[in-house]
């Protein structure tokens, strides 16, 4: 029996329809071809080190470092009867079909519960960008061999190796040596997010010591002899600008009465359409126009993909391949249905659509893993859209026709005055074609505003001019913008810029960011949960502790370009470039260098620890712990910092597994009964797993009650277009 796997159930229930006759049962459809089931996303998950080793669950350095050499995948606590559903088509398979979502993520999630399932039998792979049904079928009749896509699985392997590697060892060193300095919490660090939010603390500290300077522009109007004028700036850029008051009435004072020839030229000058969006331009684009957060715009684009009505979202490409040619007339006739695009799009259909290489090249879209995000076949009219996601729906659909108009053409002056070698200008510029820009004119795409700069007087080259009514305009420089999401994610993908050294650059520069279109929002996200980042307003700021997190950590683990070199041989995993020894090595490389960084550490704890006190939150807690459990304290448990943490690392674990009180079980019980939610199994036999519950749900009652609340604040009316 054939059996197809997809990612979630509005996928599998697509593909059944494909494929005959389906017949919906528990978990999954029968069809003509074959069975069709489907995950939840990852139904398996890393498992902690406890699960390798009884030993490693106490936080101590004696434990340290945790390398195992085979990982382990524990079923989601959450998802464990789908799982059973899927295994069990599975290991009566024949044949399976790999149809999860064509990337990286998707074949992690099918390859480790085919795995888990041991099955071994012969493997396809459906492929596609786009989940229209015209795309689809193209795909079920072009099935890929399975090992055609293996190379994406052993790179998601490597990758959550090497970030157990780094998180699991390095969040307990450092939470071990924080411990030592009295410090309380965790220290969280990640192969990652640790880089990541090194980027917001460096800008904070850049824009907080930023000394506001004065600098002066100079101007005068240039007058010929038949009364025409315009007036003409020195405006030098960069560190060459006036800094100088002096200096700049000294040149004011020589541009009085100067007379010299006028150079004028004259250009005609076209740009191109913007690229076509890919997921970061995408969240950059919906942030600016909208105010969304990364999260809330891949949540947007990934309804959008589910609903078949765009291409896969979760993509660093912002190219299509030269055979997506074919399928212009196909988009165009699905966005046809909307009036919104009717004008833009008759007119493409009138002079034919220009076909650019910045747009359709085959060789720069193999170059990523998915290609540019555009419509489908399958129109957005028909496919009950949302606020939101028709907001976002639009904006896509005018970048594509936009890239398949002509360019912008205008026609540009430049006026200069040597002014006894000061050069004074101005530059105009006077639309001659709108081209691409009419179908952006909706979207307030305001990349470029060429249209902003002003026309010239006719005054042929050479003319003699005379200056007159100089002034001096002072202005202040400005120090860097602090960070949005959609910025931060911006650098995390271009972070080239932030290598010092020009190899490393060079390298980074076409190729290497630092995670992944698909986990970078998710990163920003666990930043924020471990109050290392907050938002305030539209921007994203680091914390005290984040900062203080940072300064104890070395320049490996905070180096973004550091970390893109890592990215860069995952990259090279993915493409297949790298067999299972060179793999291995790798992954040992990481494995090595957490071992370094491990007894580092494990020396300056003991080093600060030395003849240091517990505080007194630790002597309390170690009281408290020892009368919950009826154990005796130690000597010397209440004196000495090292005798109370090896003492509450020991007891602390048998704490919080002691169960609960009845109490507590009769309110957990409760809050499940009212919410319609199944309690985990571990809530009626562990203290720690019934806490969290009772704190998870505490958590959410509040935010409904903040939300509810009725607010004295008068309400502020949000502009017209724009969510708040």
């Amino acid at each position: 029996m054939r059996v197809w796997l997809t990612e979630k159930f509005d996928q599998a229930e697509k593909l059944a329809a494909l494929l005959g006759n389906p017949i919906k049962r528990r978990g999954y459809f029968d069809t003509n071809d074959g069975r069709v089931t489907h995950a939840i996303g990852h139904l398996l998950q890393d498992a902690g080190p406890e699960a390798y080793n009884p030993a490693w669950k106490v936080w101590s350095f004696d434990a340290l470092p945790m390398l195992p050499e085979h990982s382990i995948k524990l079923p989601d606590a959450d998802k464990k009867q789908q799982l059973a559903v899927v295994v069990d088509c599975l290991q009566s398979a024949s044949e399976i079909v790999i149809a999860t979502d064509a990337g990286q993520e998707g074949e992690a999630i099918a390859r480790e519960v085919i795995e888990h399932a041991q099955y071994r039998g012969p493997i396809r792979r459906l492929w596609t960008h786009s989940l229209d049904p015209a795309s689809m079928k193209k795909a079920l009749v072009n099935l890929r061999d399975g090992d055609s896509t293996l190379p994406l699985y052993h790179a998601s392997q490597a990758r959550a190796k090497a970030d157990w590697y780094i998180g699991m060892n390095l969040t307990r060193a450092y939470t071990l040596r924080a411990r030592a300095i009295g410090a309380e919490g965790v220290r969280s660090v990640g192969r990652v997010q640790t880089p990541t939010l090194a980027l917001v603390v460096r800008r904070d500290r850049e824009i907080e010591a930023f000394v506001v300077r004065t600098y002066y522009d100079v101007s005068a109007v240039a007058t010929t002899a038949t009364g025409e004028s315009v007036t003409l700036t020195h405006a030098p850029k960069g560190d060459a600008r006036l800094f100088d008051r002096a200096a700049a009435e000294a040149l004011a004072k020589a541009a009085a009465s100067f007379a010299g020839p006028l150079q004028v030229e004259h250009t005609e000058r076209s740009t191109p359409p913007p690229r076509l969006f890919n997921l970061t331009t995408l969240q950059k684009a919906m942030s600016h126009r909208q105010g969304w957060s990364v999260g809330k715009t891949l949540e947007v684009a990934q309804a959008l993909y589910d609903k078949g009505v765009v291409t896969y979202p979760r993509t660093s490409g912002s190219y299509l391949p030269n055979e997506q040619e074919a399928q212009i007339p196909g988009v165009l006739d699905a966005l046809a249905s909307m009036p919104t695009f009717a004008r833009h799009i008759a007119a493409v259909q009138v002079r034919g659509a220009v076909v650019r290489p910045t747009v359709f090249n085959t060789k720069k879209a193999d170059e990523d893993e998915h290609h540019a995000i555009i419509p489908t076949l399958l129109s957005g009219a028909k496919a009950n859209l949302s606020t939101d996601e028709a907001a976002m729906y639009v904006l896509i659909a005018q970048s594509y026709i936009a890239a398949l108009l002509p360019d912008y053409r205008y026609n540009e002056t430049i006026m200069r005055l040597d002014v006894a070698g000061t050069l004074y200008s101005v530059t105009g510029r006077v639309p001659v074609s709108s081209g691409w820009k009419a179908a952006l004119e909706e979207s307030a795409e305001s990349d470029a505003d060429d249209d902003a700069v002003a026309a010239l007087p006719n005054i042929p080259h050479g003319t003699r001019v005379t200056l007159s009514s100089p002034e001096i305009h002072a202005k202040k420089t400005r120090p860097p913008k602090r960070y949005t999401e959609a910025d931060l994610v911006g650098d995390m993908e271009s972070v080239a810029k932030f290598a010092t050294d020009p190899v490393i650059r060079a390298r980074l520069k076409e190729n290497a960011g630092i995670g992944t279109p698909a986990t970078r929002t998710g990163i920003i996200e666990g930043i924020k949960h471990r109050k290392y980042l907050e938002s305030e307003g539209k921007f994203i700021v680091s914390t005290a502790i984040g900062r203080e997190h940072i300064d104890g950590l070395p320049p490996p683990l905070t180096d973004a370009a550091m970390t893109a070199l890592w990215e860069e041989r995952l990259e090279a995993i993915r493409k297949g470039e790298l067999d299972a020894g060179e793999r291995a090595a790798f992954v040992s490389k990481i494995g090595a260098n957490v071992t370094r960084l491990v007894d580092a550490l494990r020396t300056q704890t003991a080093q600060l620890a030395a003849g240091r006190a517990p505080s007194p939150a630790q002597t309390d807690l170690a009281q408290k712990v020892a009368a919950a459990l009826g154990v005796p304290l130690p000597p010397d448990v209440l004196t000495h910092f090292n005798a109370c943490t090896v003492f509450l690392n020991t007891q602390l674990p048998v704490y919080h597994a002691r169960p609960p009180s009845p109490a507590q079980i009769a309110l957990v019980e409760k809050i499940a009964a009212e919410r319609s939610i199944e309690l985990p199994a571990d809530v009626r036999t562990s203290q720690a797993a019934c806490r969290a519950f009772l704190d998870a749900h505490a958590i959410v009652e509040a935010a409904k009650r903040s939300r509810t609340k009725p607010s004295k604040a008068k309400t502020k009316i949000a502009p017209a277009g724009r969510s708040r």
